[in-house]
């Protein structure tokens, strides 16, 4: 007769019952690892690179709608002009304000949008107009920065100056 140990199963029984629970902590373990590298991988990068040397400057995950602004200082008239975007579900820009302030060479000034004052600055609102990716050739004096939800991303100082720059998400 075989001795069974307390609460009546045998040594045989409790080492399947534990390389069952084994085997299902390793599943759950690798389905938790799966579905992160899944997710970081699917998920969106804003990035600015030198579209001639290829060096990226700048990648950071992003969701639909984050907001990006391009601050600038307008190349002949010295003022502020920033630019507020919103990231698309298709990982375009929708731009939907501009700020200045004032009026001068480039700037629009019969855009038929929704005006406001604040701050010393001329808000444009409602603009709406769409951008896939951006391409400019940078300017250490034009770009001061540019910005991710209220967060400094780059300086303009960060990229060489007379470069051909791209930001796009993917």
């Amino acid at each position: 007769m075989t001795e069974q140990p307390s609460g009546g199963r045998s040594t045989a029984t409790r080492h399947r019952r534990t390389k069952r629970i084994l085997a299902a902590l390793i599943l759950t373990a690798l389905g938790i690892a799966a579905a992160a590298l899944s997710e970081r991988l699917l998920q969106k990068r804003l990035s600015v690179r030198n579209v001639e040397s290829g060096e990226i400057y700048c990648s950071v995950p992003v969701q639909t709608g984050d907001q990006l602004v391009f601050r600038w200082t307008h190349s002949f008239e010295h003022i502020p002009w920033d630019e507020y975007y919103l990231i698309q579900k298709d990982g375009s820009f929708l731009l939907k304000t501009i700020s200045v302030a004032g009026f001068g060479a480039g700037i629009p000034a019969e855009m038929d949008v929704h005006y406001r004052y604040e701050d010393g600055l001329i808000y444009m609102d409602g603009i709406d107009s769409v951008f896939p990716r951006f391409h400019w050739i940078h300017s250490n004096t034009a770009l001061r920065e540019i910005d991710l939800n209220g967060n400094c991303l780059l300086k303009g100082e960060d990229m060489p100056h007379h470069k051909k720059m791209e930001l796009f998400v993917e």
